[in-house]
C-alpha cells in the first residue's frame, strides 16, 4: 500500500470524476498475497481499492444432499477343497493267553473330506443426505486475468470474474 499522501492523492482525483460513467477494465493478478491486479501494464491495484464477488474468492456453502453412490462389488467368491483319505489300523496282543490264542484287534476309519465352493456378496453403496457444508475454491492465482468495474467516483474495483 502506498503512504496515506497516496491515497488521499488518488481519493482526490477520484472525486473530480465522480460524475464520469463506470468503466469496464481488464487486468492481470500479479500478486497475490498481498493482492495486487495490474490493468493496462500501467496501474497497480493493490487490496485496498479492490471489491472481490464470490466469482473471484474462496467460500463454504451450504447445501442440502440425498444422492447414493453407486453400487460396487467385489467377487469373494471362493472354495476350498481337501481330498485325501484318513485310515487309522492298530492291533494289539493279549499276554498272558491261557490257550496261546494270538488275538488281534484291529479299527480300520476312513474319511474323504470335500469343502463346496462359497459364494460370498460384498455389493454395497452409500447413503449422503442431509445438509452439508462445501468450499467453492475460486480465489484469485498469479497470472489471473480479470474483469473489473471502476465504481463510479474512482477509488474502488469491483473485480467481477475471471476470464
Amino acid at each position: 500500500m502506498g503512504s496515506l499522501g497516496e491515497v488521499i492523492k488518488k481519493m482526490a482525483v477520484g472525486a473530480n470524476d465522480a460524475n464520469a460513467p463506470t468503466s469496464v477494465l481488464f487486468g492481470t493478478v500479479t500478486s497475490v498475497n498481498p493482492l495486487e491486479i495490474t490493468v493496462e501494464q500501467k496501474l497497480k491495484l493493490t487490496k485496498e481499492f479492490l471489491v472481490l464477488t464470490k466469482n473471484v474468492k474462496d467460500y463454504t456453502v451450504d447445501v442440502s444432499m440425498d444422492w447414493e453412490t453407486g453400487s460396487k462389488s467385489l467377487n469373494a467368491n471362493h472354495s476350498h477343497t481337501l481330498n485325501g483319505d484318513i485310515s487309522v489300523s492298530s492291533s494289539a496282543e493279549v499276554n498272558p493267553n491261557p490257550d496261546n490264542i494270538a488275538v488281534n484287534i484291529k479299527n480300520e476309519v476312513s474319511n474323504n473330506i470335500g469343502i463346496e465352493t462359497k459364494n460370498i456378496n460384498l455389493t454395497h453403496s452409500h447413503s449422503i443426505t442431509g445438509r452439508k457444508t462445501m468450499t467453492i475454491y475460486n480465489g484469485l492465482k498469479l497470472n489471473d486475468n480479470v474483469i473489473l468495474i471502476q465504481q463510479q467516483g474512482g477509488n474502488n474495483f469491483v473485480v467481477l470474474d475471471k476470464f
